[in-house]
């Protein structure tokens, strides 16, 4: 089965007495792959997502491309620059400060 097959059914109700399980295993599973994650699972220019376990709540779904690594870190720059991580240009522009996160709060995208 495709996974757009099961998305689909999902979608239509054929799953709908087995929400709560549907919803506790992907849970389960996305603790245990992010668990897994070290650094070099990800690339400078790599695209990402912020997860729920973001502590700045409105980042959560946000997305950011990597554009270095440090030691046990990446730092990403927004796709849409927000907050206290809109940089305001000379110009009148605006574009996305360098943002240093743990790899705990990104998913790739």
């Amino acid at each position: 089965m495709s996974i757009e097959t099961l998305i689909e059914q999902i979608s239509g109700g054929s799953y709908d007495q087995d929400l709560v399980k549907l919803a506790d295993a992907v849970k389960a599973r996305q603790d245990k792959v992010r668990k897994g994650k070290s650094l070099s699972d990800y690339n400078i220019g790599d695209r990402v997502r912020f997860n729920e376990l973001t502590g700045t709540r409105y980042m959560v779904g946000q997305y950011a491309t990597i554009v270095s690594k440090k030691r046990t870190k990446v730092v990403v720059r927004l796709e849409t620059p927000t907050g206290r991580f809109v940089q305001y240009l000379p110009n009148g522009e605006t574009r996305s400060a360098n943002v240093t996160v743990p790899l705990a709060i990104i998913d790739p995208a």
